[in-house]
């Protein structure tokens, strides 16, 4: 037995004796065991933690089991992990992930690098891939934690579901062709085919009705994030928008529909503050909550934060 497979023997044991304990702490002060001692101590920690081996020590073991890494400490722990395969559907999964990875970049580079290329390299070039990876997956998951904190919730969703034209709406062409460019999210031929309801039909009572969901598209069509972070929403487009509602609300006069002017001026609301103006959002959630609306409650819960 060699001196890392003794090392791993004593931290594998539950109590050590004087002796065993002061070898121990020499040896650990020697950097190669201290690395020992950290692998075997993740590995322990991550099986009673959550029960499963992560991606970068597993990506060590499929070296090894592809006669590519010499590391020590994974050849004496492999045993373990291998029995830890036995019981662990997830982990056994992930072996086979990242080792069919492997083997395809090995096929690439024997096929495209020249036969000057090492083991070493290989080595190298593939800890590189897993470690940018990981890094990546690092940097994306403490962007999307700040977005998440410094986005308000009014920020992060326009729509409050995505059924607002189900019970209502109008029969003509282009109208039912503008619902159908919105399932779709083609924002752009939507506000094409209202635009071209709204003028082929300008006597029509419920035309304001297009005018309500021209708004809606303008402001979805204004949305834009970076990779699902940091969402912001395009000035020219929510100002459309809400000069949509506007009209909307201008059109619909004949006393049957108020609930839905109430609803056009939440919207206006959520629109302003989507463009930081906080003042004007206030003026129509209050108009909201005087006249009931259905969005009343929800603008009420906007009044107290703002």
């Amino acid at each position: 037995m060699d001196e890392t497979e003794k090392i791993i023997e004593l931290l594998d044991k539950d109590t050590l004796s004087d002796e065993e304990k002061e070898y121990l702490a020499n040896a650990l002060s020697n950097p190669e065991f201290k690395k020992v001692q950290e692998t075997y101590q993740r590995l322990k920690n991550l099986l009673k933690r959550n029960g499963h081996i992560d991606e970068e020590l597993m990506a060590e073991y499929v070296l090894y089991k592809n006669n590519m890494s010499k590391e020590k400490v994974i050849v004496l722990l492999a045993n373990k992990i291998e029995d830890h395969f036995r019981n662990c559907a997830e982990c056994r999964e992930l072996f086979k992930e990242l080792n069919s990875e492997y083997s395809s970049v090995e096929e690439f580079m024997n096929n495209n690098l020249t036969t000057q290329t090492t083991g070493t390299s290989y080595i190298r070039k593939f800890k590189y891939a897993f470690a940018s990876v990981a890094a990546v997956a690092i940097i994306y998951l403490g962007l999307f934690i700040m977005s998440s904190v410094t986005t308000p919730d009014y920020k992060k969703s326009f729509l409050d579901g995505n059924d607002f034209y189900t019970s209502r709406g109008r029969a003509s062409q282009y109208f039912q062709r503008g619902l159908d460019a919105i399932d779709n999210k083609e924002y752009n031929a939507a506000v094409k085919y209202l635009k071209k309801d709204i003028v082929e039909n300008t006597d029509e009572e419920t035309l304001f009705y297009s005018y309500f969901v021209l708004g809606i598209t303008y402001v979805n069509k204004g949305e834009k994030d970076y990779l699902g972070l940091f969402e912001s929403y395009n000035k020219e487009d929510v100002i459309k928008g809400i000069e949509s509602f506007n009209k909307s609300i201008e059109l619909n006069t004949s006393g049957n529909f108020d609930n839905l002017k109430l609803d056009a001026h939440y919207y206006i609301a959520k629109a302003y503050l989507l463009i930081g103006d906080v003042p004007s959002a206030k003026e129509h959630l209050k108009i909201v909550v005087d006249g009931k609306g259905s969005y009343y409650k929800k603008a009420e819960e906007l009044l107290k934060i703002l």
